[in-house]
């Protein structure tokens, strides 16, 4: 009898011990979501609110027209300031939204809009349309060209001092790449590798390069 009361506590004990861990981790993820949330909020009204209104009237506008020569009726993408670093804007293909780097957005302010906001809702518009295919390939630059009727420029050309951190070069058979300290170390570990996006080409780092422009 004591040996069946004492493998029923235990048991209790266990499960306590389980519930605790999975609210603690609950816990720890509602205040992860929380933080990321307040952290958008403040970078919303660091923005003034005339510059978010211009990316969203040069959103629609790109999106109009492009649903007009379509002939598709594709939703309105969602808009986020949580890019980072030099990179001007993202397309998250499945998610159907567009960050855009607020820093280089307040620097920049028109020009940026009417440059990074038609680049990104063409890779979205190019996913929907033909699937996932070469980020700026043939499909990207029909899209950009002939639907939105804008230059297809690959890369910008805005100041990133501002937003600049420590870099590391590295090559392959065309140009020279600058990767972050955390895509370096990864690859210093032997953990990754990175590739050309024009070449396909393993990088390779390469020290005492100057970098080009």
């Amino acid at each position: 009898m004591f040996l069946l009361i004492g493998a029923m506590m235990h048991r209790r004990s266990v499960t306590l011990r389980h519930c605790l861990k999975l609210w603690g981790l609950r816990a720890t993820l509602s205040l992860i979501i929380l933080i990321r949330m307040t952290q958008r909020a403040l970078v919303s009204r660091r923005l003034p609110i005339a510059l978010q209104q211009a990316v969203m009237q040069c959103l629609r506008n790109a999106l109009a027209r492009a649903n007009a020569q379509l002939k598709t009726q594709y939703p309105e993408p969602k808009i986020s300031y949580q890019q980072r670093g030099t990179t001007a804007g993202t397309a998250w293909l499945q998610d159907w939204e567009i960050r855009l780097n607020p820093v280089l957005l307040l620097e920049n302010g028109q020009a940026f809009i009417d440059e990074v906001v038609p680049h990104e809702l063409a890779h979205l518009l190019v996913y929907k349309q033909f699937g996932k295919v070469s980020p700026h390939g043939r499909e990207w630059q029909w899209m950009m060209g002939h639907v939105l009727g804008i230059e297809p420029r690959r890369t910008h050309k805005f100041g990133v001092e501002s937003v600049s951190g420590k870099t590391y070069p590295y090559r392959c058979a065309c140009q020279l790449h600058q990767l972050t300290v955390r895509r370096h170390n990864k690859v210093m570990r032997k953990e990754s590798e990175y590739r050309c996006r024009q070449c396909g080409q393993v990088l390779s780092f390469s020290p005492g390069t100057i970098a080009e422009r």
